[in-house]
């Protein structure tokens, strides 16, 4: 039986009050980021396990719901997903937590281009107006950080949909703000990558 929207969002929202798994401090061993390892360090690495991360959990809740409906679940999910980040961002974590919750909506930006998925217009029309709302409130907040690595994965979710004939307009439009912004701030080197970006993004349509 369909669980209700109610059972839906309390599910999910019980892994958004979870502490954020910023940190990368950690024992367990990642073969990805350990450039040499040694056969002491892989038996102590028996006894540990990777940190609790909830954003794994909420990516396999909203993941499901875009393998079996509805497209409503899915679109709660990123909303309530990218409300949290808005609530925890701030200057003391802002690159970290930036990073770790556009990788979730990268993922699942990646999901809603393949072919058999039937929601693909819908769901990047509705991350564009999510990503127009978050840009404007990371100039609000002066989250230079934190703009510069929303500037870099939005971009390549944007080029990733372009290369699939989904619109790329409000992503420019969004661009070109944050450019006029950091320009008239001083934060030449933010204005002149967003510049770029949009430029790039642009020549894929040519």
């Amino acid at each position: 039986m369909q669980q209700s929207t109610k059972q839906f969002l309390e599910d999910l929202k019980k892994h958004l009050v979870e502490p954020l798994c910023l940190s990368k401090d950690n024992t367990y061993v990642d073969l990805a980021t350990n450039q040499r390892i040694e056969f002491d360090l892989l038996s102590v690495d028996e006894n540990y396990l990777p940190p609790n991360d909830p954003l794994i959990q909420v990516l396999a809740i909203i993941l499901q719901t875009m393998q079996e409906g509805p497209f409503e679940f899915t679109r709660l999910g990123v909303n309530e997903l990218l409300k949290s980040y808005l609530r925890r961002v701030n200057t003391d974590n802002e690159q970290s937590c930036t990073l770790c919750y556009l990788e979730c909506i990268y993922q699942l930006s990646l999901y809603g281009l393949l072919e058999n998925y039937p929601y693909t217009n819908f769901f990047w029309d509705y991350l564009c107006k999510c990503f127009d709302t978050i840009s404007k409130y990371l100039i609000e907040y002066s989250l230079v950080f934190a703009c510069q690595v929303f500037l870099y994965k939005v971009s390549v979710m944007a080029k990733d949909a372009a290369q699939k004939n989904l619109h790329t307009s409000s992503i420019q439009h969004l661009l070109h703000n944050i450019e006029i912004w950091a320009r008239a701030e001083g934060y030449y080197e933010l204005a002149d990558d967003a510049k770029n970006k949009r430029f790039n993004l642009e020549t894929v349509w040519v």
